[in-house]
């Protein structure tokens, strides 16, 4: 973020709070706080505020741009949003109504929650902004907690401290992982900080369902996160090259490849 300096006149944060909202999607009220050297009260009075306005959406634990105010896509077009949607259709259709999920960051996470029915009422964990921007987009009665931390550019994610901090309490049914790269030895994130969210995020899940187009299986990452004994199912829209094919068998773990129609 940009150092916003002393902001004393109300007008004047909740101006550099849509700013920064234009710039990154989603901000908590913790780091408003910090940011602004204010306290979360006056946080919250500014973002009910500007929801009033019309201006931002406010969502557990901070604030996400309304649709009108959002302008560029969340992720760019990489030619395989076809194969993508297929994966995260698939995907969602194994979520249950009242099911608490965590999702990951990433466009394929992103796209699973945009395939989840409309039906679905139960709650939703995540460190993604472009899904809690979605999430404070739908008018369904849809529980979300946010996990605030330092911005992960590529990726519009938020890692470090304080978002693994927030998962020490929490519970999932299922965390859908969305890794960068995938190879026999298992699957990797570009940075060790989101590696090690997405760890804590499948710790606290009874289940790990990976969830990629087949790019990752020729992707390279450095960020071990997990070797393939800790994921239940693997979904995605090509089979993946033999020795992974066998290392998923070898774990037990159930291969879903979803070709096209």
């Amino acid at each position: 973020m940009s150092d916003p300096g002393l902001r004393h006149e109300g007008a004047e944060r909740r101006s550099w709070i849509v700013t920064e909202l234009r710039s990154v999607g989603f901000l908590s009220v913790a780091d408003l706080a910090r940011e602004l050297g204010v306290s979360p009260m006056t946080v919250r009075r500014d973002l009910h505020a500007l929801e009033s306005a019309g201006q931002v959406r406010m969502v557990h634990g901070g604030a996400a741009l309304t649709p009108g105010e959002l302008h560029t896509p969340a992720f760019p077009d990489d030619g395989n949003s076809a194969g993508r949607e297929r994966v995260a259709e698939r995907a969602a259709a194994s979520v249950g109504d009242r099911d608490t999920i965590a999702v990951d960051a990433g466009p394929t996470a992103y796209a699973l929650v945009r395939a989840l029915r409309p039906t679905f009422r139960g709650s939703l964990i995540t460190h993604s902004m472009p899904v809690l921007t979605h999430m404070a987009d739908r008018l369904h009665a849809w529980r979300t907690v946010s996990l605030g931390g330092e911005l992960l550019g590529n990726r519009l994610a938020l890692v470090g401290p304080s978002t693994e901090a927030a998962l020490d309490r929490l519970r999932a049914r299922t965390f859908f992982f969305s890794p960068s790269a995938v190879d026999a030895r298992g699957a990797y994130a570009h940075s060790p900080a989101e590696a090690s969210v997405q760890r804590k995020l499948a710790g606290i899940a009874d289940e790990v369902v990976l969830v990629a187009t087949a790019d990752v299986f020729t992707a390279s990452a450095p960020a071990l996160v997990t070797g393939p004994a800790a994921l239940c199912r693997v979904v995605t829209d090509r089979p993946p090259p033999a020795a992974v094919a066998a290392a998923l068998r070898a774990a037990e773990v159930s291969l879903d490849v979803v070709g096209c129609s």
